[in-house]
């Protein structure tokens, strides 16, 4: 099942027309510690349509890496099933009105509500965020507990 190009009315929801491809993609979050495979079903200049299991939960903003191009940041604009549409972050609001053809008004009848934007948070130095582990004695009324002690 394909999902609507159009609004009820007949309108247009994006900003720059997409081209349809068939490309891997990987979704990349948690700085860089975790990532989820997908196919990227149509692109354009300010974002893309993706497929991917309907058990998996897209974070609000990520990376996407598509085939051998370079990583982009991106939001997720919305989800519907194994659908998510999504609007890369680096393109700034001036430029994707550019992109294609005035966007005309939502219409009220639009089941598609926006997320609204979080701001992420900064990630923490590396000597911060990983606490090194050092080999201690456990305490001598633990060791008399266990079993292989006499």
């Amino acid at each position: 099942m394909a999902l609507p190009e159009k609004e009820a009315d007949g309108s247009e929801r994006r900003f720059a027309p997409r081209m349809r491809v068939l490309k891997r993609a990987k979704i990349i979050f948690n700085n860089g510690f975790s990532t989820f495979d997908c196919v990227v079903r149509n692109v354009s200049a300010t974002g893309a349509l993706l497929t991917l299991a309907e058990s998996v939960h897209m974070p609000k903003e990520f990376t996407i890496k598509i085939s051998e191009e370079a990583p982009r940041p991106a939001r997720l604009i919305y989800r519907r099933t194994m659908f998510a549409g999504i609007r890369y972050a680096d393109i700034p609001e001036e430029d994707s009105e550019r992109a294609g053809s005035e966007r005309p008004a939502r219409s009220a009848a639009s089941s598609v509500s926006p997320i609204e934007p979080v701001e992420q948070a900064k990630p923490l130095p590396i000597s911060t965020s990983i606490a090194k582990i050092r080999p201690q004695m456990f305490p001598l009324a633990v060791l008399r507990n266990l079993p292989w002690q006499d």
